[in-house]
């Protein structure tokens, strides 16, 4: 949810500082600082002028000028600069700004740098920024502390922003419930236009995001929307059940983030409404917070096909990385194995016609880059919901279809190739051929199918996938290459 962390914090107060002072502030001003000395410079935060300007300042100790420069940034360009910096100037950079912007920049944060943030946070300080922070940000900073923080923050947050909190910190993590916040438009259908906006600019105080007002009964259960443009064209007097539109489908608190943002991409939303299992709305969901969740999911997806944690970063200690790492390689290692026993049960074929063993790696290497193709677009076609379990022979013939062309027309290129380049019997251009053809089609249609299996079994896909395809390609790839060997054996030798 990070999402409302990106808009700059202008006209807001960030002059006062919130939390340990790491710098004594200078005595107060008795006069408004002249800001006309200062350079300006065209925000570009790749551009190193920027860095240098900043831990000038720094050095320097003029803290004046370091709030004047943190007024003109983006939290997510805060977040990156105390990345940046070394780690007690990081700390000093933080508790320079106010409550409200210390909680969208946490937002912003990679774990590690934030961990040793909220380290030099005391519980008063949690609680000043908590409640500058709409209900979803806080959530999202108060799921990264501890449980004895969290009950003090609490206890010290008014009685309905506690209620609120405490609710969206009961959803289970990475759902709708957990993703949405508290604060939208809610107006009866029997009320009227003119008491819709009065009901919208008192909301107003407490979110900058307001796209609609959603619609519900006297129940509060969701019955449909209407934009604010349609409100501002609409008579006084009109009642809200004339002018409200309902094909904004509600999305169930307890959906999946990844299926929330495949329900955002199909139907080009905004915001939509989040409904209990009863119809009642309980949040709204912005397209703000889906944009970071799809960069979330397709990040872990790219990281998980190649066997890395969906969560490691740049940041995360060597130690752990390192620990992560191993248990997929070993497992690695034991289908590594399993294809060298295969080679081993063909071993006095290579002793007799050694070229093979120099060509066994063109096999198994076209094979997992076939393979990988497939997987690719398999798997991206699941997470986006493409791709069911209805559609998946269709998908699955599609590739094997593939398969059979690229066979065909890189078998007779390599058997070419082999025959036209080495000194070599042409027979062992028809086996390499052959050997090729085989196996693209045995890397296109496991690399289809198995990812469908996956997914059939409520296993994520692109954890998995790479290793069973890779063994297979592998293994069934060397199995018809020195089988075919062993058969013509005697036109080889």
């Amino acid at each position: 949810m990070s999402g409302k962390a990106g808009h700059k914090d202008s006209g807001k107060d960030q002059n006062k500082p919130a939390g340990e002072k790491v710098w004594e502030q200078p005595a107060a001003e008795t006069s408004p600082i002249d800001t006309s000395h200062i350079e300006t410079l065209s925000f570009d935060r790749d551009n190193p002028e920027w860095e240098q300007h900043l831990e000038e300042l720094i050095e320097k100790k003029d803290l004046d000028k370091i709030k004047l420069f943190l007024n003109e940034l983006y939290s997510a360009d805060i977040a990156y600069f105390i990345h940046r910096l070394d780690e007690e100037d990081g700390i000093l950079l933080f508790h320079m700004l106010s409550p409200e912007s210390q909680g969208e920049v946490l937002l912003e944060m990679e774990d590690s740098v934030r961990d040793a943030i909220l380290k030099t946070l005391t519980p008063e300080n949690l609680v000043a920024i908590i409640k500058e922070q709409e209900s979803d940000i806080a959530t999202d900073i108060l799921s990264h502390i501890d449980s004895g923080n969290i009950s003090h923050v609490l206890s010290h947050l008014p009685l309905i922003e506690r209620k609120r909190i405490t609710e969206l910190l009961s959803y289970p993590p990475n759902t709708a419930g957990a993703l949405m916040a508290k604060e939208f438009v809610e107006v009866l259908e029997t009320d009227t236009v003119k008491k819709a906006i009065q009901t919208i600019r008192e909301i107003s105080h407490y979110t900058d995001d307001v796209y609609m007002a959603y619609v519900v009964d006297k129940e509060g259960k969701y019955k449909g929307h209407i934009h604010l443009r349609k409100l501002i064209l609409a008579g006084p007097g009109t009642k809200l059940s004339r002018i409200m539109e309902t094909e904004l489908l509600p999305i169930p608190h307890d959906m999946d983030q990844e299926e929330i943002a495949n329900f955002f991409t199909r139907y080009d939303f905004i915001s939509a409404p989040v409904v209990d299992s009863r119809g009642v709305l309980v949040g709204r969901i912005t397209v703000d917070d889906i944009l970071d969740v799809i960069q979330q999911e397709a990040s872990e997806d790219i990281l998980r096909m190649g066997g890395i944690s969906g969560d490691e970063t740049l940041g995360t200690p060597i130690s752990l990385a390192s620990t992560k790492r191993i248990l997929w390689l070993s497992v690695n290692l034991v289908t590594a194995f399993i294809t060298s026993y295969v080679v081993s049960l063909f071993s006095i074929t290579i002793e007799k016609v050694v070229i093979l063993a120099a060509l066994m790696p063109v096999v198994a290497g076209m094979g997992g880059n076939a393979a990988t193709q497939t997987m690719a677009l398999i798997i991206r076609n699941i997470a986006l919901g493409e791709l069911t379990l209805a559609n998946a022979w269709r998908a699955i013939r599609r590739e094997f279809a593939i398969g059979i062309l690229n066979g065909l027309s890189l078998g007779v290129l390599t058997g070419g190739l082999i025959y036209l380049f080495t000194n070599s019997k042409p027979v062992l251009g028809l086996v390499m051929g052959a050997a090729v053809f085989t196996n693209m089609i045995v890397a296109a249609s496991f690399g289809a199918i198995i990812p469908i299996l996956l997914k059939k079994f409520k296993i994520d896909p692109a954890i998995a996938s790479a290793i069973f395809v890779t063994t297979f390609t592998d293994v069934l790839g060397f199995i018809t290459f020195l089988g075919l060997a062993t058969i013509f054996l005697a036109f080889l030798t």
